[in-house]
């Protein structure tokens, strides 16, 4: 086993000294991962953590990189910078993009961190708090701020930020998450507490942020090529009043549900037919609503849009409603 963080040893007689430190350092590191998603959730099950017996488990530890110098306790931003550098380092060597620190997402990591520091346990949701996707939530505003459609975290305790991010590179599921390529913002907290440094990492898949207006026109543009494809007249586009607050209304449900649309909006029309979606990108139809786009009996459509959270979608999503007469 070689490590090129270990001090110099010019002794070639306190080779196997410094091996059995090695191994010590590299058996003092606990990890778990997550990954979830709006319609996927799996764990995996937290490894056992530190020996109690190890050397390192109750001494401040041997300064080997920029973030252990001189740590004690407390938030170690420096930390925190050099796990996300050597993230986009093996990001780009493997062809995945750069990813972004996104201060809300870092905040969120933060929290737990300094929750697992206060019950000395290394879980992803601790009793009491909030889940990985709750969490997000709480660091972004309803109508603004991080909208996200995946998020994914790594924990992990280590004797400074290299050797965390070592075993997290060596360990398949948490190499998984650090080279995704659907992740583009990370938060990342470390923090240290006992000679441990905590870590934290969440990644999240930012989606680009729409008014209703923008949302309602991106729609729009999409009915208009699947039109186009099929060798279908243009639709005529309608404005129909509080259309957008009728979408919002959709997700008061776990679902979107044009028939609950159909009764509490504009239900004097026979001949109508809806369509409700959610999206973490507006413009994607669903395949079964192109069928009914590409009726040529249609002749008008009018849309409605709106980005709202409920249980099923924590951090939100948009929520879609196509009128066709």
């Amino acid at each position: 086993m070689e490590s090129g963080t270990l001090p110099a040893v010019p002794a070639p007689q306190r080779q196997p000294q410094i091996m059995r430190r090695t191994q010590l350092v590299l058996l003092a590191i606990a990890m778990a991962m997550l990954a979830v998603s709006l319609r996927l959730c799996a764990a995996q099950t937290t490894p056992p953590s530190l020996d109690n017996n190890s050397d390192v488990s109750n001494k401040q530890p041997t300064p080997r990189s920029n973030s252990a110098a001189g740590a004690s306790s407390g938030e170690d931003a420096a930390a925190e910078n050099e796990l996300l550098a050597a993230a986009n380092k093996s990001r780009e060597l493997a062809g995945a993009p750069p990813l972004r620190m996104e201060e809300g997402l870092r905040e969120a990591a933060r929290a737990h961190a300094r929750c697992m520091v206060e019950n000395d346990r290394l879980e992803h949701q601790l009793s009491g708090e909030p889940s990985l996707m709750q969490r997000i939530a709480l660091v972004s505003s309803p109508d603004g701020g991080l909208k996200i459609d995946r998020a994914g975290e790594n924990i992990a305790y280590a004797s400074d930020a290299a050797v965390a991010n070592d075993a997290l590179m060596r360990s398949p599921p948490h190499r998984v998450n650090l080279l995704d390529r659907r992740f583009n913002v990370a938060g990342i907290a470390a923090i240290w507490s006992k000679g441990r440094l905590y870590v934290v990492q969440d990644f999240a898949h930012e989606v680009p942020s729409y008014s209703a207006q923008q949302s309602g026109k991106l729609v729009s543009r999409a009915i208009g090529e699947i039109r186009q494809q099929a060798g279908l007249s243009e639709l005529v586009q309608l404005t129909r009043p509080d259309l957008d607050a009728a979408a919002c209304s959709l997700s008061r449900e776990s679902r979107p549900n044009a028939h609950l649309l159909d009764t509490a909006y504009d239900n004097r029309n026979a001949n109508r037919k809806t369509i409700t979606y959610t999206q973490s990108r507006p413009e994607v139809l669903p395949q079964a609503a192109l069928s009914m786009l590409r009726d040529p009996g249609v002749r008008q459509f009018a849309v409605g849009a709106c980005y709202a959270r409920n249980a099923a979608y924590p951090t939100g999503i948009y929520w879609v409603a196509i009128l066709l007469y």
